[in-house]
């Protein structure tokens, strides 16, 4: 990959851009500032886009296109609303029955809002981590308010222990809902679930059509998880973190001997791009 065919860095952050602290390098932060915004750099991720915002700010890089819920929402430059992809609330509604005689965290993420229905071990963990705060709304009120504010979930996270989140599975498979959408394990804790047939690959195309008029060949994109494969098999130049899952090494150009808590988006961004 040349230097001079890059035109756009794209970021996943959790694995990725993000050190051992959750947070942005120093070093990280340093050669962004020495780019001095000659590369647009959109963050692509899970997050809802409040959980990005203050990571665009430490990049200096404020105010461009954010891909958020792996690509239900794409927000334009200056935070306008490119696409929307929600779910129905009717799957919701599953989740919500199954929920009642159990004990896990169900957290919805609509546009720009969390909602859950109290503060726990799993929320306490996302706040810090995110550094969002979620409106608490008891269950049984949850379809009602949304139905109010005219909103659906652009993400359902449920969080709790594994075999329940087994069992939540199971009882998605059974009633035909888990055909609806896309459902991944993040982690043995955590459910996420997003419209069916995105990803953060199509996202891309889209804004860079939408904002950019760039083709996937001038991309440099980095990741580290599932979601990432298709992201990184359909950029220009795609790098996997030494920590990515195998799929995801596989899915790269190039695999970095830094994984992110090694400052490997630094490390490599200074290489490919100095």
């Amino acid at each position: 990959m040349k230097k001079e065919n890059i035109k756009l860095i794209c970021l996943d952050i959790d694995g990725t851009l993000l050190d051992k602290n959750r947070d942005v390098s120093q070093a990280t932060q340093e050669l962004f500032k020495n780019l001095n915004g000659k590369y647009a750099t959109i963050l692509a991720s899970s997050r809802m886009p409040s959980a990005m915002y203050y990571l665009q700010e430490k990049l200096g890089v404020k105010g461009d296109p954010i891909i958020a819920y792996n690509g239900a929402l794409i927000l334009g430059k200056q935070q306008k609303v490119l696409k929307s992809l929600p779910m129905p609330l009717d799957f919701l509604e599953s989740i919500l029955a199954h929920q009642q005689n159990h004990t896990y965290n169900v957290s919805t993420f609509c546009d720009d809002i969390w909602r859950t229905a109290k503060k726990d071990q799993w929320t306490t963990h996302e706040m810090h981590t995110t550094r969002t705060t979620p409106k608490l709304v008891p269950n049984d009120e949850l379809i009602s308010e949304l139905k109010n504010q005219q909103q659906q979930p652009h993400k359902i996270m449920c969080m709790g222990e594994e075999d329940i989140l087994d069992d939540l599975i199971v009882h998605l498979k059974k009633s035909g809902q888990a055909e609806k959408v896309h459902l991944y394990r993040s982690k043995k804790t955590y459910i996420e679930i997003i419209t069916k047939n995105i990803n953060k690959s199509d996202a891309l195309v889209y804004l860079l059509d939408k904002e950019y008029d760039l083709p996937m060949s001038a991309v440099i994109a980095f990741g580290d998880n599932h979601n990432d494969v298709e992201l990184l098999k359909n950029a220009g130049w795609g790098v996997a973190v030494a920590n990515a899952k195998e799929n995801v090494k596989a899915a790269a150009d190039y695999v970095s001997e830094f994984t992110n808590k090694e400052d490997a988006v630094a490390n490599e961004l200074a290489k490919f791009l100095s």
